[in-house]
């Protein structure tokens, strides 16, 4: 994906203050860290404030060079906390179960930032939560999407109260520090994946959190609502509607939507997508899941609504560059 000057494509401005914490604890001087970054510490410390990718990409870098050290992301997980986001972090903290947490985070990711979406789809006793990535995070990709990998676990465990294990996909090839997930992430970690994804048992998705509170999550998700500023992408929505097994085609959707087929292609075109590229994404993500979960090429093609297995193979090729086959021998 291009670089985007899009505004919208940054992300808050903490995250600077958890990189320069990391790199103070790996030696460097704070004040020589601020100065080689060219910015005021004041200038992160703004809760309201957020930085563009550029910037991302030139901290990160000078970061790198001053510590020496590949892995920053890995660092920098294990210092993201809830309670950093705002509106959105209390509202999840505050959600009866995790599967309620992860629904309001994402709805209102927006609110932080829309250089990434997430999205969760369960098959069976497997759940996943894909990071999907709508910017460009240049050198700073490995970084941001470890960070956000090991920050989720690290959040999910402290919600929940309870050890969460699971499976991790990275959509980059194998980094230099790969053998240090072995004392950070949460079970096997993949690289060079058709997506980035946390995979996890979906009976997470009821397990009740610590600090659950019916009145203060409701106040917490009308604030979210209000920072929401406008209404949800269409795309999402579409997403949200292709949920069932094997999705509904485009005059479906549209009806649910209450639209016609026509204004609905309309529309998404207009987000710079189309309802063959959304369900495309949906039945990719499905795919790898069932996938996963050992289920027959047959049984994948009945689940996503294909005559029969030659042609899911044909599609799941046509989505992820690989047989179905040779996912499963690269994932074992």
């Amino acid at each position: 994906m291009p670089p985007s000057t899009d505004e919208r494509e940054q992300i808050p401005a903490a995250h600077a203050l958890h990189l320069a914490e990391v790199a103070a604890a790996l030696g460097v001087d704070r004040d020589r860290l601020f100065e080689a970054w060219g910015l005021r510490e004041t200038e992160v410390a703004d809760p309201e404030r957020a930085i563009d990718l550029e910037t991302v990409q030139r901290l990160v870098a000078t970061t790198r060079r001053l510590t020496g050290e590949d892995g920053l992301g890995l660092y920098l997980g294990t210092r993201m906390q809830i309670a950093n986001h705002g509106s959105l972090g209390f509202a999840a903290m505050t959600a009866p179960t995790a599967g309620a947490a992860l629904d309001v985070a994402m709805r209102f990711v927006t609110t932080r930032t829309r250089a990434l979406a997430l999205r969760h789809q369960v098959v069976g006793d497997r759940g996943a939560l894909i990071l999907e990535e709508k910017a460009d995070f240049g050198d700073a990709r490995d970084v941001v999407l470890v960070a956000l990998v090991v920050g989720i676990w690290h959040i999910a465990q402290a919600l929940t109260g309870r050890a969460v294990v699971g499976d991790v996909d990275f959509a980059f090839p194998k980094p230099t520090y790969a053998r240090r997930f072995e004392a950070l992430a949460p079970g096997r970690v993949r690289f060079d994946q058709p997506i980035t994804q946390l995979v996890f048992d979906a009976a997470l998705l009821d397990a009740p959190l610590v600090m659950a509170d019916v009145a203060a999550h409701r106040r917490a998700c009308e604030q979210c609502e209000r920072e929401l500023r406008g209404e949800q992408e269409l795309a999402s929505r579409v997403r949200t509607e292709l949920m069932p097994s094997p999705p509904p085609d485009l005059p479906s959707v549209a009806r649910a939507l209450g639209m016609a087929s026509r204004t609905l292609k309309r529309r998404l075109a207009s987000e710079g997508t189309s309802f063959a590229a959304v369900r495309s994404d949906v039945l990719r993500e499905r795919a790898i899941l069932l996938l996963r979960a050992n289920h027959t090429l047959e049984e994948c093609a009945g689940a996503l609504g294909y005559c029969d297995a030659a042609s899911f193979s044909r599609a799941f090729k046509r989505w992820t560059g690989q047989t179905p086959g040779g996912y499963r021998e690269s994932s074992a």
